[in-house]
């Protein structure tokens, strides 16, 4: 009888094992809690395209993972299509999510898909060798402030991978795709060809 105690232990130990990884996996790496907002912002937008009920995003500036000052607004402005990821390299979910931006950027980046990377580290060590392991080419931003990251809280980012999919107008046009979803409409993009 002991040894079938011993089983159904472990057995229930095993299932509750796999149910906290398909929760993370699932649901993300969550923030702890909400701090204010202090970054300055501008509202990207052209008075004479702006459509009132398209969410249009929000510029910043932050350092990239050279040391240069750079503008999400910039950076949008240069692609037709351009993907906005808050990850960390500490965060499962967006670690599994890398392989996917990896291969789309490496097929649409000469139609004119762009990626812009931010990251929630705090660590630089960690935050760079992610990058370079990854083979994550695309433009990478942070602060190096964890939750507190400036970008995230001024798009109000409670958990991560947080995507959105941009136009290049400023326009939001998808958010919190990932895998076959974000592939799907980054083809169903009219710069991409099928």
């Amino acid at each position: 009888t002991d040894f079938v105690k011993a089983s159904v232990r472990r057995r229930k130990m095993k299932y509750l094992f796999f149910a906290i990884i398909a929760s993370v996996c699932l649901v993300g790496c969550k923030k702890k809690e909400a701090k204010p907002v202090v970054a300055s912002t501008e509202e990207v937008s052209d008075s004479t395209n702006y459509t009132p009920n398209v969410e249009m995003i929000k510029d910043f500036t932050m350092t990239s993972v050279d040391g240069k000052k750079i503008s999400l607004k910039d950076e949008v402005a240069k692609h037709e299509i351009t993907i906005v990821d808050f990850w960390a390299s500490w965060c499962g979910p967006c670690m599994h999510e890398v392989p996917n931006l990896v291969s789309l950027y490496n097929k649409y980046k000469d139609s004119g898909l762009g990626i812009v990377g931010i990251s929630l580290d705090e660590d630089e060590d960690s935050w760079k060798s992610a990058i370079e392991e990854n083979k994550m080419s695309w433009t990478q931003l942070s602060d190096l402030q964890g939750w507190d990251n400036a970008a995230a809280r001024l798009y109000g980012v409670e958990s991560i991978p947080h995507i959105l999919v941009v136009n290049k107008k400023g326009e939001i046009i998808a958010k919190d795709l990932r895998g076959e979803d974000l592939k799907s409409c980054i083809e169903d993009q009219q710069f991409c060809e099928n």
